[in-house]
């Protein structure tokens, strides 16, 4: 009878509109509230990504034998040292920054007067006209209130920091009594200690990467005696968690600021291929052997992830893009229902190789679920079919 409903259900186009329709509202609901509670929900996914990355140095450090209340002690501590060492770079160095203004605008002058002796009036009145469409002003303000709003922001991520790790490991006990069903409970925490592990790891590369990029770029500005190279150092740095377009940031605004400071071109050639080769070298080659499959996301999901939450929430949805899409694939792989999403979504459409990875503070790999001992039996038989018809 049951399945007598369901083949009628099925077959009328007035429910299927009605459940087309549902699916719409709830999207386009879920959009507004994503962009109308900006300022309640950013804090909060912040300070969930910094106690992921608290909680990797914690796990690393009872990993070797340290008892929680010191590995936590000595994680807390290195992330608000290098916090207070992040504040007095910025502070420290606006001072110098508003001291050297005067000089650059004087520079500029002189960069734009011998390039209108070598191009002509006519050309750089019209790179003037396109620069001025750019609207940098409008741009440079937003930016500005992006930060500002992150800075203003702080004290709340701290004290939401404080909280979730006050209540680290509580989350997975909680699932007993949220969820009786002992085999519910097991495949929520499954997922749960899936995307933990994968969020942390991403962090936890992903910083100890940007840190030595950034350090290698302050060395080669600091040896070319490049202004700015401390407060330069730690922009690439933060910079270096945008994925494609920050790295290219990175290199732009040395080039830049040496462009302008020297009156040869070659410390700005010099910046140009050192500093790209070191963002090319770690991001293509260092960062890649260390991450492994630890996201396995598509290039294209990358940045579509980059473009909607840079959108929705400005320069700190930048930030945020790749650990939220990491964490969407995660949960949609272990929803069978949702399984092809994360399919799409993926690299290489192979998620059993991603599973095998996803182990919780030192826990055992997770098992194998029938449906993908399933699925490789499928591709077994097909690359059996293939080989035979390439023999014949």
């Amino acid at each position: 009878m049951n399945e007598k409903l369901n083949a009628k259900a099925s077959g009328d186009p007035g429910i299927q509109i009605r459940t087309t329709a549902l699916i719409i509202l709830g999207i386009c609901g879920m959009l507004g509230l994503l962009v109308a509670g900006r300022d309640f929900l950013v804090p909060i996914v912040i300070a969930c990504l910094l106690t992921s990355l608290i909680s990797a140095g914690i796990s690393k450090l009872e990993h070797r034998g340290l008892p929680t209340w010191a590995a936590m002690l000595v994680s807390i501590t290195a992330f608000f040292l290098l916090v207070y060492a992040a504040t007095q770079v910025f502070s420290n160095q606006v001072d110098v920054v508003s001291g050297a203004l005067p000089k650059y605008s004087a520079r500029f002058d002189q960069l734009l007067s011998d390039l209108t002796a070598f191009l002509g009036d006519k050309q750089i009145d019209q790179i003037k006209t396109t620069l001025s469409n750019m609207d940098f002003t409008g741009h440079a303000a937003l930016l500005a209130e992006s930060v500002g709003g992150l800075f203003g922001s702080f004290g709340l991520v701290m004290m939401y920091c404080a909280f979730l790790l006050s209540e680290r490991g509580m989350v997975l006990k909680k699932l007993e009594h949220l969820f009786p069903d002992p085999e519910m409970s097991e495949d929520v925490r499954r997922v749960l200690k899936s995307v933990g592990y994968g969020i942390r790891r991403y962090m936890w590369i992903k910083t100890v990467v940007s840190v030595l990029t950034g350090g290698l770029c302050y060395l080669v500005l600091k040896y070319l005696e490049v202004d700015f190279a401390e407060i330069i150092s730690l922009m690439i740095f933060l910079l270096n968690f945008i994925p494609s377009i920050g790295s290219i940031i990175g290199v732009i605004i040395p080039a830049l600021v040496t462009l302008v400071q020297f009156d040869t071109i070659t410390p700005f050639i010099l910046v140009v291929c050192f500093c790209g080769g070191i963002q090319f070298t770690i991001g293509n080659i260092i960062e890649p052997k260390f991450m492994g499959d630890t996201l396995n996301l598509s290039p294209f999901i990358v940045i579509v992830s980059l473009t909607f939450w840079g959108t929705i929430w400005g320069l700190e949805g930048a930030f945020l893009s790749v650990p939220i899409a990491a964490s969407v694939v995660i949960l949609c792989r272990d929803i069978p229902l949702l399984r092809p999403i994360a399919v799409l979504m993926s690299a290489d459409g192979d998620l059993s190789k991603r599973r095998e990875q996803d182990t919780g503070d030192g826990a055992a790999p997770a098992t194998s679920r029938p449906e993908d001992d399933r699925i490789r039996e499928l591709q077994a038989e097909l690359k059996a079919i293939q080989d035979s018809d390439r023999g014949s």
